[in-house]
């Protein structure tokens, strides 16, 4: 709930960044840091290894042990996947009020600041889109969870919302039972714990009231440019583009991120 003492509550954005042998995931950080500055005007504190040095100048850097690498596949590659420590997002958030954003989920416009000022004690996503359509109704076969994303999660910190993440780091600990229990498919997400998590708190009950009224727009194909004209955004495939309002965007394509196209798209962004 908000709060109630009247002071102003401090509000920032932690990402979550781990390098592997195959992605400069800190260089993305670095970019997407930049844009969550310029749109959203929020300081932003980075969550990484005990060796990488990133070049943005982060409101705070903290590091841990990440000991969690899984495996996944990224177009026709296998590749290395650290995704722990958002359980800890509670605990090593400085800030009152938190945005936890994957740093490849690209903040081009300032729709989430509205969420702030809503009543809540964390919000979710339910829903993300593709060009294609929607993205994945649940988190396996059969009876299983609706799928929950935590490529964007606000959470403000209050007794329920630490009660919520202690059920996280539970979940985590304890992932295979969980992950049989309700048939959730592939490797370790965050997602899934997220979503099990939510259900848990809220008596096992289906009701999506902690969602965020803002959908997901993601980017699954591989990406050749990405420009901003006349207040639209142009992203161009091999054989393809898709024209869309400017719009926060997920980008799965992570060789795209890390090319000088990429960068030089930053830069006149931030340059304007």
């Amino acid at each position: 709930m908000k709060n109630l003492s009247g002071l102003e509550e401090s509000k920032g954005c932690v990402l979550f960044a781990y390098n592997t042998n195959e992605v400069d995931y800190v260089s993305i950080a670095d970019a997407n840091a930049k844009l969550i500055t310029k749109n959203i005007n929020l300081p932003v504190t980075l969550v990484t290894d005990l060796e990488t040095i990133p070049k943005f100048n982060y409101d705070k850097i903290i590091r841990i042990e990440n000991n969690l690498d899984n495996f996944r596949t990224f177009g026709q590659t296998k590749q290395t996947w650290r995704n722990g420590g958002r359980s800890q997002a509670y605990d090593l958030s400085p800030y009152d009020l938190t945005l936890i954003l994957d740093s490849d989920y690209l903040i081009l416009d300032n729709s989430l600041t509205k969420l702030f000022d809503q009543n809540f004690d964390y919000r979710l996503q339910y829903n993300s889109y593709s060009d294609a359509g929607p993205l994945y109704n649940t988190m396996g076969t059969g009876y299983s969870l609706p799928f929950v994303w935590a490529t964007c999660v606000l959470f403000r910190k209050a007794p329920e919302t630490k009660l919520y993440f202690d059920l996280i780091k539970r979940i985590e600990r304890n992932y295979a039972y969980y992950k049989t229990l309700f048939h959730a498919r592939g490797t370790f997400r965050n997602d899934y714990v997220f979503a099990i998590a939510n259900l848990v708190l809220n008596g096992y009950s289906l009701d999506q009231h902690q969602g965020s009224p803002l959908p997901i727009y993601t980017v699954e194909k591989d990406i050749d440019s990405i420009d901003i004209k006349n207040k639209n955004m142009i992203i161009k495939h091999s054989n393809s583009a898709v024209v869309s309002p400017i719009q926060n965007v997920h980008i799965m394509d992570k060789k795209y991120l890390q090319t000088e196209n990429f960068r030089n798209f930053i830069q006149g962004i931030c340059c304007e």
